[in-house]
């Protein structure tokens, strides 16, 4: 996907085996990163779970009401939706921030429209790292390729977009 195109429908399920569409959030900011939880790297999947956690703090009046945070795995074999609450309640979870998982397949199709490559390497996953933000309007505003950014940097992007429908 490049910037500014609407993002299709794609439903998923949640940690709690709810239906979630990344396209039915119309009026709101969506931030999406790409997780698997027994990711062995502190600098990959963890630091971009604890980016997430940092924004629901920050944003916390705000979360539901203006912003949902998606955490979608690209290992649905593994990570089940009870494995996925289980991840969830490690970051106490905010209820508007869906940890998602669904068929192969349908996974595979969501990770390939915001670039997220994965692959199994011996026991682990290799994987590119990315962090997509969908404006009020259901289009793609930024697609943040690695993890050299801070949360504080990823909260400010989130707050200037949230600040574009005022």
């Amino acid at each position: 996907m490049k910037i500014g195109q609407r993002v299709p429908s794609v439903v998923l399920a949640d940690q709690n085996r709810r239906e979630i569409d990344l396209s039915g959030f119309a009026g709101k900011v969506v931030l999406i990163n790409f997780i698997y939880t027994h990711c062995p790297l502190p600098d990959y999947c963890f630091r971009l779970s604890n980016n997430l956690g940092n924004v629901q703090r920050r944003f916390k009046a705000q979360m539901g009401r203006d912003l949902i945070l998606l955490s979608v795995t690209f290992d649905p074999v593994n990570d089940q939706p009870e494995v996925l609450a289980s991840y969830a309640r490690t970051w106490k979870a905010d209820p508007n921030w869906h940890f998602l998982t669904g068929a192969l397949p349908e996974v595979r199709r969501v990770c390939n429209m915001f670039g997220v490559n994965f692959w199994p390497d011996e026991a682990e996953l290799m994987h590119s790292l990315h962090t997509a933000i969908i404006d009020q309007q259901g289009r793609l505003a930024a697609n943040l390729e690695g993890n050299q950014f801070t949360a504080q940097q990823l909260g400010d992007l989130v707050q200037t977009i949230l600040n574009q429908s005022r």
